[in-house]
Formats: C-alpha cells, sequence, structure tokens
C-alpha cells in the first residue's frame, strides 16, 4: 500500500494559496501549448492559426469544465451562492473540458471555414502531455478517492484504505495513452490520434467511474460515464475518417499514374543520392 502524506499549500498575502495541483496544472498547459507549437511548425502549418486556437480551446475548455463541475456534480453550491458560476477556480470536470474544448475548436475552425482534422490530432496530443502533469496533481493532493480497497495501489489513509482514481488515470496516462499518441504520430494518418486515445480512454474512464463514492449519479451513470460514452462515439467517428481519408487518398494515387510516376521518381533519386 501506498502512504499518505499531506503536500502543504503555500500561502501568500491577501488570502491567496497556492497548491501542488495549481502548479502542475499550470505547467501542463504550458508543456501543452509548447509542443502544439513545435508539432504545427513540423507539419508546416502556420503558427498564428493554431495559436488562435489554443486560445479558443483552452478558454472554453476551463469554462466547460467549471460549468459542468457546478451544474451536474455540486448544484448544492450554486443554491448558496448565486455567483458561484463566475469563480471559475472553484470546482473543475475533466469531461465538461473536453466539450468545452471541442467546442471552442470547432467554433474556431468553422469562423475560419477550413477542415481542423491535422490540427485535431496536434491538439489531441497537447492534451494528453498537460493531462500526465494535471493528473499527477490529483494523485498528489487525493482528490479523486474512490472506495474501499485491498490493492497495492491504495492509499492508506488513517480510516482506511482507499482506491485513488487520480493516481491510476495518471499512471494510464503515462503508460498508455502516451505511448499510444507516439504510435499514431508516426503513422500519418489524419485523424488517427484523436481516435486513438478517444477509443483507449472512454471504456477506462467508464470503468473506473465506478468505484467513486461521492460522484452523483443519474438514472446509474456519474456524469463523466455518460461523458465516456459520448467520448467513445466521436472516437468511432474519428477513426472513420482516419480510414476514410486513407481509401480516399489510395484511390486517388491510383487514378493518377502521374502522381504515382513522379513518386517513384522521387523516390529512385533518393536511391541514388545515399548511394553516393
Amino acid at each position: 500500500m501506498i502512504p499518505y502524506f499531506p503536500i502543504p499549500a503555500i500561502s501568500l498575502p491577501g488570502g491567496l494559496r497556492i497548491t501542488v495541483f495549481a502548479v502542475l496544472a499550470c505547467l501542463g498547459v504550458v508543456a501543452g501549448c509548447r509542443l502544439a507549437m513545435r508539432r504545427a511548425s513540423e507539419a508546416g502549418l502556420p503558427p498564428r492559426e493554431l495559436r488562435g486556437a489554443l486560445i479558443w480551446v483552452l478558454s472554453a475548455g476551463f469554462l466547460g469544465a467549471h460549468l459542468a463541475a457546478i451544474l451536474l456534480y455540486a448544484p448544492a453550491w450554486l443554491a448558496k451562492d448565486h455567483l458561484m458560476l463566475l469563480k471559475i477556480w472553484r470546482g473543475m470536470s475533466s469531461f465538461g473540458g473536453f466539450a468545452g474544448a471541442l467546442a471552442g475548436a470547432f467554433f474556431y475552425f468553422r469562423r475560419r471555414r477550413r477542415p481542423w482534422i491535422a490540427e485535431a490530432d496536434i491538439l489531441v496530443e497537447a492534451l494528453v502531455t498537460g493531462w500526465i502533469f494535471g493528473r499527477l496533481g490529483c494523485a498528489l493532493v487525493h482528490d479523486h478517492i474512490g472506495s474501499g480497497t485491498s490493492f497495492l495501489l491504495g492509499i492508506k489513509f488513517r480510516s482506511g484504505i482507499y482506491h485513488d482514481l487520480g493516481l491510476y488515470e495518471f499512471l494510464y496516462t503515462l503508460f498508455v495513452l502516451w505511448p499510444a499518441v507516439c504510435l499514431a504520430r508516426r503513422a500519418q494518418r489524419p485523424g488517427l490520434c484523436a481516435a486513438a486515445v478517444s477509443l483507449l480512454y472512454a471504456p477506462v474512464r467508464f470503468a473506473l467511474d465506478f468505484l467513486r463514492i461521492t460522484d452523483p449519479r443519474y438514472m446509474g451513470l456519474t456524469p463523466a460515464q455518460y461523458g465516456a460514452i459520448a467520448l467513445a462515439g466521436f472516437g468511432a467517428c474519428m477513426l472513420i475518417r482516419a480510414a476514410y481519408s486513407l481509401q480516399t487518398a489510395g484511390e486517388q494515387l491510383e487514378r493518377s499514374p502521374v502522381i504515382w510516376l513522379a513518386i517513384r521518381a522521387r523516390g529512385a533519386d533518393q536511391l541514388q543520392l545515399r548511394g553516393s
């Protein structure tokens, strides 16, 4: 079992407090944005355009995360304090953040009237990068405690041993989701990265939420479990899109002997250069 040890917050003048979760969340945002800009440069995408997309995705994501946390998880807070919706630092929901980020990206690229399948993969890479930092913060502050357990990775509190779902997600992201992102990137199939992450994360999160003991349930399921179902549907659509783009590219290549001959000639030139 893993022993529990608290990490105290740093108090600042004016009643402000700096927690380890806040620090890691900020580091995750910075790391994700830096990765996205570097990947955009490697892919030949306009940096200014992706920078605008990041602003929309982050703004809408944080807003969606807060609104979902208050309206779906803690409506009693709103009954006590009608200004709670404006206190965006109070309460975050991961699936609310996903929905807000997706809405922000859709709105941004819809205004620009252009497809955004390539940018979607880059944004998902950035999300997984930031997710590693965020879930590490959750694991360190133990804000996603589940039911009692005798599992080896359970956290030993004074009152007993409990699942730490933040820790489980951190380990899953580090050892499963991030390698999946790297493999999908090498495949160079637009939409495949977004599909892989969605389809790998959704069923695991759906299963883990049965261990939660404080989250509200609607018709037997938590809000995140409904979000996981929607995420799985999104991942399936992205997978079909990636397969369709591959099939379309193959058909265009077969129908265009000029392109085929050009590729063959380029390959032959590269072989001659390597041989020299």
